[in-house]
């Protein structure tokens, strides 16, 4: 585990007193590791989202998921009893 030092502004501070969030977690520093998380998630569910454009615009990307589904067409059929 790391210890860090950080400085917040007071409204933020404020704001989080106000609204009891920080009363949710068991200290400060869960608090800022949880917002911290959330934080990094966000950022990899962007870049995803950036990568899936980036390769719906890519033709040799199209040509190998047409492919793909082509080769499981027969199951997107198939009946389950």
């Amino acid at each position: 585990m790391v210890r860090k030092t950080i400085t917040i502004q007071n409204d933020i501070f404020q704001t989080l007193e106000l609204n009891q969030i920080i009363k949710q977690y068991q200290s400060f520093s869960e608090m800022v590791s949880s917002a911290l998380q959330l934080l990094i998630e966000k950022k990899r569910k962007e870049e995803y989202k950036k990568a899936m454009l980036e390769a719906s615009q890519d033709s040799l990307y199209q040509k190998d998921m047409r492919e793909t589904e082509e080769a499981f067409s027969y199951v997107d059929n198939e009946r389950v009893f």
